[in-house]
């Protein structure tokens, strides 16, 4: 049982490296560097691509992380026993940005058909309110790591 435990600890950590680090990267060396070192014929379509292969990797991730997630709250729950007032407003917490961060998500898949015809993209969707909730969620997880 420890081994699942800890394997499934894993397994949510690197989902939610990926998916937060995959959006860092785009927001603070992909994109600046398209901009900079592509002409704009090129970039559009270059960031377009990435962007639209990222959106497929991330889905599993996406999966991942609520069926890793939910498994963790139950593993925390047979340790602490009961969660206390603040434990439990944290953990509200972190599931409410995740929820709004999938939602977006959603959105952005929604989008994808659109995003395929066009010939560039200048902009990846939501992509600030992405960066600044996978920040969110990521200090939340720290609070509750050290919350009794």
């Amino acid at each position: 049982m420890e081994i699942f435990k800890i394997l499934n600890f894993w397994i949510h950590l690197i989902s939610g490296m990926i998916w937060i680090g995959g959006i860092l990267f785009f927001s603070m060396i992909l994109l600046p560097s398209i901009q900079r070192n592509l002409s704009p014929e090129v970039d559009g379509t270059f960031l377009r691509d990435i962007y639209l292969r990222f959106q497929k990797i991330v889905a599993a991730f996406v999966v991942l992380l609520l069926i890793t997630g939910g498994i963790n709250i139950h593993f925390s729950h047979l340790a602490r026993g009961v969660f206390t007032q603040k434990y439990i407003w944290m953990l509200n917490t972190k599931i409410l940005f995740f929820t709004i961060l999938v939602t977006l998500y959603v959105l952005n898949l929604k989008n994808l058909s659109e995003i395929r015809k066009k010939h560039a993209l200048q902009r990846i969707p939501f992509q600030d309110a992405s960066l600044v909730l996978g920040v969110l969620i990521v200090l939340m997880a720290a609070f509750l790591k050290h919350t009794p």
